[in-house]
């Protein structure tokens, strides 16, 4: 099972609610960074014993894996990290961007055939993404947005562009949207809804990310301390069920037919 994270543009917390999400994840999961502008997580997250992660051995051995073989096994390209996550560390150089040219469909085929879950971060998405292939071979794109008036047009152009494009016979994945919102905002998600119910889109809203920059400052390595209780943590443990579920209902049906 294979769920992309992505924004539509800018940052809204795309890579935080990736990291949490596959550590909340119910079954074996793998955390990818498959942000095409560089990655984070291996300057974010540490070893077991508290050593820099290998930002060589992630993506980039993956991709040259995946050109060879379309069994590559993603966890021989994951680094254990503090907490048990397995963790795929992601690119580094604009050169290596560029160097992966036509492997990311291998890359795509070699994450959604993968056991387990793979949770992949793909950053900022839109018709010039590298990581595109990914997407299409996702189960579920979750699109993270901010409760702001530019946010949302964002997001409503790329709603129509997703509706468009056409991958071939497997189709788009179910998309999911998630607001990072105050955590007082209680409107955010209802707004959301009505205003995509009035522009006919049908891509639900699954809930809120709660804005919670201090639990953030500990998933990106600033700060250490405790974040099980965190507002932000409690949150995103309220969209594991709905995301997964979405995600089954063209999983499932995929290893079917099969």
């Amino acid at each position: 099972m294979l769920v992309t994270v992505a924004s539509a543009k800018g940052s809204p917390g795309v890579t935080t609610t990736a990291r949490v999400l596959a550590s909340l994840w119910p079954s074996d999961v793998v955390l990818v960074d498959a942000d095409p502008a560089g990655g984070d997580l291996a300057l974010w997250m540490r070893a077991p014993d508290g050593s820099p992660l290998d930002p060589e051995h992630g993506l980039l051995t993956l991709a040259v894996e995946a050109r060879r073989t379309p069994n590559a096994a993603v966890a021989t390209h994951a680094q254990p990290t503090d907490g048990g996550l397995p963790v795929v560390c992601g690119l580094q150089a604009p050169e290596q961007v560029a160097g992966m040219g036509p492997v990311w469909p291998a890359i795509g085929h070699v994450l959604s055939s993968a056991p387990g879950a793979v949770v992949a971060d793909v950053g900022r998405l839109g018709p010039d993404s590298a990581a595109l292939p990914l997407v299409e071979a996702s189960d579920v794109l979750l699109l993270v947005v901010r409760p702001a008036v530019e946010s949302y047009s964002h997001l409503r152009e790329r709603l129509r562009w997703l509706a468009r494009h056409n991958p071939g016979p497997r189709g788009m994945p179910a998309v999911g949207i998630v607001v990072v919102a105050d955590p007082r905002d209680s409107r955010a998600v209802r707004d959301l809804q009505q205003l995509l119910a009035h522009g006919a889109f049908t891509a639900p809203v699954l809930g809120a990310v709660a804005l919670d920059p201090k639990a953030a400052d500990v998933v990106a390595g600033r700060v250490e301390r405790g974040i099980e209780r965190s507002l932000l943590v409690r949150s995103v443990r309220q969209l594991v069920e709905p995301v997964y579920d979405l995600a089954s209902t063209r999983h499932f049906a995929h290893v079917t037919r099969a």
